[in-house]
């Protein structure tokens, strides 16, 4: 994961854990997970989930049955201002993170809002109203926040320059990521060719905190439910899972 992240452009790589879990040191800023959301987008797989706003699929085992799940970005607020196209929250504790892809005036933004506080969305409406001018009539709340332009320049010479931010706060400033870390855990993942009808069973050492989403020991899942799991519903055992088969199925 850590060399992913240096190979698109992070500036730093400190990722502990596959699911954004707290882990002393794992930590991040504004700008390099806003350059992590550009490149996930980037990603045909990736981006086609994170534009879904739910997904029914069928748990196999002892404990069979049909789930579905919503995307954990979906705020109508935020949408009732401007076209959110998709993204990945992250929430660890008190600590709330947004990172979006927005459309506006035939323009795709990318923000990244790191420790809101309050509602989020709101914040990140707030804080791309400032960006392109807009007044706005109260402070943003928001510990550190990047803006930028969708780029238009090659995704290979990306990781050659730094791009220039519409608007920045504290944006190199490191904080934790929590659940925004899944996005360098797919993409790390996708450099190896996953086979998304694969089943894979959840074993004792994928279980961790996972309060959206109740998934038990013996359930057995394909790839692709595991990647819609990390994506919408930010699962955690989702994340181990995926962690696991890589490394057993291309790194053993």
């Amino acid at each position: 994961m850590n060399k992913k992240a240096l190979e698109i452009g992070m500036k730093e790589a400190n990722f502990k854990n596959p699911s954004g879990l707290a882990s002393r040191g794992q930590l991040s800023t504004s700008y390099d997970l806003t350059i992590l959301t550009l490149h996930s987008s980037f990603n045909f797989i990736i981006s086609k989930i994170l534009t879904e706003k739910q997904y029914h699929f069928h748990i196999k085992g002892p404990q069979s049955r049909d789930i579905m799940i919503k995307t954990t970005v979906r705020n109508d607020f935020l949408n009732n201002f401007y076209t959110v196209i998709g993204g990945k929250t992250g929430t660890l504790g008190y600590i709330k993170n947004l990172s979006v892809l927005i459309f506006e005036d035939n323009q795709l933004y990318v923000v990244t809002a790191l420790g809101a506080t309050g509602n989020r969305f709101h914040q990140v409406r707030l804080i791309l109203d400032q960006a392109l001018g807009k007044p706005i009539n109260e402070p943003i709340q928001v510990k550190s926040y990047n803006v930028i332009k969708y780029p238009t320049i090659p995704e290979h010479l990306l990781k050659h320059v730094h791009l220039n931010s519409l608007l920045a706060k504290d944006d190199d400033v490191k904080s934790a990521p929590a659940s925004l870390t899944k996005l360098l855990t797919l993409l790390t993942a996708l450099d190896y060719p996953l086979p998304l009808n694969q089943e894979v069973e959840i074993l004792n050492c994928d279980i961790v905190e996972d309060g959206l989403n109740p998934l038990h020991v013996g359930d057995i899942l394909t790839i692709e439910d595991i990647l819609h799991l990390m994506l919408l519903s930010s699962s955690n055992i989702a994340a181990n899972m995926l962690a696991r088969f890589v490394e057993e199925t291309y790194l053993r």
